[in-house]
C-alpha cells in the first residue's frame, strides 16, 4: 500500500507540475486551468474507473465544466459578440489626437447620427460581453454546487 501510495505520488506530481510552474497569482485565468487540470482527471478516472450509480452522467456534467472552464480562459467573449458591430460599423481605427486623446474611428460611420447609434451600439454589445461572461461562469459554479459532492465513488 505505502508502495502504490509513493507511485501515485510521484506520477501526480509529474502531471500537474507544468500546472503548478505556469500558476501566477494575477488573472484569474490561472485559477481556472488548475481547475480544468482537475476536472479533466476527475472525469476520465470516472469514465474508466467509477463505480457509482449514474457515474457516466457525473462523469457528463464534469466534461460540461471543463468546456465552460475553455470559453472561461479562452475569454473571446468579446470577439463573438463584437463580429456584428464590425461588420456594421467597419473595423476601428485606433490613434492619438494631437492633445493626447485616444480617437477611434469607423469608417462607416458617416453622420452624427450614426456616431451616436454606432456609440449606443458599442455599449449594448459590452453589456453582452460581461452577460455571457457572467452566464458561463455562474453555470459553472451551480453545476459544481450541486453535483462536486456527489462525483466520488
Amino acid at each position: 500500500m505505502l508502495l502504490r501510495d509513493i507511485s501515485i505520488g510521484i506520477k501526480n506530481l509529474i502531471k500537474w507540475t507544468p500546472i503548478i510552474w505556469n500558476d501566477r497569482q494575477w488573472d484569474h485565468s490561472f485559477f481556472y486551468k488548475i481547475l480544468k487540470f482537475k476536472l479533466n482527471k476527475m472525469e476520465k478516472y470516472l469514465r474508466h474507473n467509477g463505480h457509482h450509480i449514474g457515474v457516466e452522467k457525473s462523469a457528463d456534467k464534469i466534461k460540461v465544466c471543463v468546456m465552460l472552464l475553455n470559453r472561461l480562459i479562452e475569454d473571446n467573449y468579446f470577439d463573438i459578440v463584437f463580429r456584428p458591430h464590425d461588420k456594421k460599423w467597419g473595423e476601428s481605427k485606433m490613434y492619438f489626437k494631437d492633445n493626447g486623446y485616444l480617437e477611434i474611428e469607423y469608417p462607416n460611420v458617416k453622420t452624427e447620427q450614426d456616431k451616436v447609434n454606432q456609440k449606443k451600439d458599442f455599449k449594448n454589445r459590452m453589456s453582452g460581453v460581461e452577460y455571457l461572461n457572467k452566464q458561463d461562469l455562474e453555470y459553472l459554479f451551480d453545476i459544481l454546487n450541486k453535483n462536486i459532492r456527489n462525483w466520488w465513488d
